[in-house]
Order: structure tokens, then C-alpha cells, then sequence
């Protein structure tokens, strides 16, 4: 293997898994940062952060195409497809099939009868996940279609009266909630201030919003990741190029291509150094996360109203974990990016040292 084509590897797979070794420049114009690393370990990688992909992306366009790949007799063939060009499609299917619901629950609202089985249910679908707009469209749309014909196109259900601690802490939930969906979702419920709003916030909004903020979170990480490393590829693409051509050149050409070299590494730091600020920004993000579900368990474990405080209670245990799995992940990732920081900037640093030292 080509020390072009080693450097490229190594790289590629320092993005991909963070893998980072002991960092040795040299002075020899053939070489820059290299650290072992066995091709496979980068098709490995990849099928890796492809699986991630498949089992924690929230929407299912991206996930069944992630699972298509993983699953393909093309085997890495398909993986690389899958991350040039299948997942930007399947998130592209998911945007589409998310509008088509909304507009198609918006119509619903829109010339349904108000306080019928249809239009409340509409309404609850509106605020909710992708998901759950899908499947009042899919499903939940024709039942409530059917519970209206059998009650006279008259929603049915016995709010009982909200205990004052029920409001207070729904109270606190609008303005301590760590995630922006839960605490809007609150306020809500308090504007009127009504029995039935203050239930349906336990029931249907507080479960609703929850995975609304744990989707965002996921799709935004994801999103970002994939625009972090394509821009990181660019340079480093860049960058080699501009060695290929400091090799193949002498002279004032050779110094052009150096200094460009030079530039392209201090840019793949400086964007991983920012890669890596944003993500432990995410830690922070899940780790008060898992706080607040910590605490949304201590409270539920004590409550005494009327509210189902065992769901809660297992809403929170869930959460709890998963949002530990993100801010763990996330953690992972800002060390990743900070070793990819390290490596590049130990390129430009080779390639001053080729130049005598000369900026």
C-alpha cells in the first residue's frame, strides 16, 4: 500500500471510529502522520457507524435503508453506497413522508367537527412524532372515524379532577424540563388550565414530547456528524492532493503545493477542534437529560395522585438509559474528533519541517 493511500485510510478510519495512535512526523517528504491500520479495520468501521445508524436514527425511512445495507450480499459494497449517496435519500424520503402526514392531519383538523372523536385525535397526532403522525394516518385516523359513528361524532372521556400537586409539577416541567418539546408542552397544558388539559398532558403530550426531544437530539447528532466528516473528508482529499502534487513538483511549485498541504491540515483542525466542542456540547445536553429523569423517577416513585405514576416511573427508567447511551456516545466522539485535531495538525507540523521549518 501507497503511503498516499495509507494516509488516506488511516484518516478515514480515524473519522469513522476514532481510532488514534501515537502521532511521529518525520521530516521525509514521502511521509506525514501514519499509523497502522488494516483496510478491513476501515470496512469494519464503516458497517459499524452504518449499524448505529440502523438501530438509533428515530426515522424509519433511514433505518430501513441502513438495515438494507447491512443486510446486502453486495456486503461493503453496499455499506459504502449506503454512506454516499443512500443515506442523504432515505432522509430525503423521511422529510416528504413527514410532510405528506402533517398536511394530510392539517386537512383533517381543518374539516373535522369540533369535539368529535376525529378532530381530537387529529389534534394529538399534529403535536406528536413523525411516527406517531404516521400511524393516525395508516390507522388511527379510520378509528377514530368509527368511534365517531358509534357516539354521535362526540368525543368520550372521563377527566377526573386534577389534584393541585399535578399542576404544580407540571408547572415545574414548563420551566425546569431540560428538553424544549416537555417544557412547551407544559405550557400548554396550563393556559387554560382545565382538568382535561392538565390530563392530557400526563397522557398524551408528556409521553409525546419526550420522544420528541429524544428525536431531535438524535436526528440533529446524526445530521451534523455526517456534514462533519464530508467536510473533513473534502480537506483531507485537499490536503493529499496537495502532497501528491509537492512530490511530483520541485521548486516554486513544490513550495505551492506544500504550503496548501499546510493550510488543508490546519483546517482539518481546526474543523475537528469545533467537531469536538459541539459534541461535548451533546454530552452536556443528554447528561441533563439523564438528570431529570433521575429526578422524574424519584418524584413518580413518591406521588400519590391520581395520575398513572407507574408508566411514569417506566418512562423514566428508559429514558434514563437511553439518554446515558447518548451522552456516552457523545463522549466518545468528542475524543475522536480531538485525536483526528491532534493528527492533522502533526501533518501541517511534517510538512513545515519539510519546508526548513518555514511557516
Amino acid at each position: 500500500m501507497g503511503r498516499h493511500t495509507l494516509m488516506r485510510a488511516v484518516m478515514v478510519t480515524a473519522i469513522v471510529i476514532g481510532t488514534t495512535g501515537a502521532i511521529t512526523p518525520t521530516t521525509a517528504i514521502a511521509d506525514t502522520v501514519i499509523a497502522a491500520v488494516d483496510p478491513a479495520q476501515q470496512a469494519a468501521a464503516d458497517r459499524a457507524r452504518v449499524k448505529r445508524i440502523a438501530k438509533r436514527d428515530p426515522r424509519p425511512e433511514v433505518q430501513t435503508s441502513a438495515w438494507t445495507a447491512l443486510l446486502s450480499s453486495r456486503g461493503d459494497e453496499a455499506i459504502a453506497e449506503f454512506l454516499a449517496t443512500g443515506l442523504d435519500k432515505a432522509r430525503a424520503r423521511a422529510i416528504d413522508n413527514a410532510r405528506r402526514n402533517t398536511d394530510i392531519i392539517q386537512r383533517t383538523i381543518t374539516t373535522s367537527l369540533p369535539g368529535s372523536n376525529v378532530r381530537v385525535t387529529a389534534e394529538r397526532a399534529l403535536r406528536g412524532t413523525d411516527a406517531e403522525r404516521d400511524e393516525y394516518v395508516r390507522t388511527g385516523f379510520a378509528k377514530a372515524q368509527e368511534a365517531d359513528r358509534l357516539n354521535d361524532n362526540k368525543y368520550q372521556e372521563h377527566v377526573a379532577k386534577q389534584a393541585q400537586a399535578d399542576r404544580d409539577y407540571v408547572t415545574h416541567l414548563s420551566v425546569d424540563d431540560p428538553g424544549p418539546q416537555v417544557r412547551a408542552a407544559a405550557a400548554r397544558a396550563l393556559r387554560t388550565g382545565d382538568d382535561a388539559d392538565i390530563a392530557d398532558f400526563f397522557t398524551y403530550y408528556w409521553p409525546s414530547a419526550t420522544k420528541l426531544d429524544d428525536e431531535a437530539f438524535r436526528m440533529f447528532t446524526a445530521d451534523q456528524d455526517v456534514i462533519w466528516h464530508n467536510t473533513v473528508r473534502r480537506l483531507q482529499e485537499a490536503a493529499l492532493a496537495a502532497e501528491q502534487a509537492e512530490r511530483e513538483s520541485s521548486g516554486a511549485l513544490a513550495d505551492k503545493a506544500r504550503a496548501d498541504a499546510i493550510a488543508a491540515w490546519r483546517s482539518i483542525g481546526d474543523q475537528a477542534d469545533v467537531s469536538s466542542v459541539n459534541w461535548g456540547a451533546e454530552r452536556d445536553k443528554a447528561l441533563a437529560q439523564v438528570a431529570s429523569w433521575a429526578a422524574v423517577a424519584d418524584y413518580a416513585r413518591a406521588a400519590t395522585t391520581g395520575q398513572d405514576w407507574a408508566s411514569v416511573l417506566a418512562r423514566a427508567g428508559a429514558n434514563q438509559k437511553s439518554w446515558a447511551d447518548e451522552a456516552e456516545w457523545a463522549i466518545t466522539q468528542a475524543a475522536k474528533w480531538t485525536g483526528i485535531a491532534d493528527q492533522a495538525r502533526a501533518s501541517a507540523e511534517a510538512a513545515i519541517i519539510r519546508n526548513g521549518g518555514n511557516q
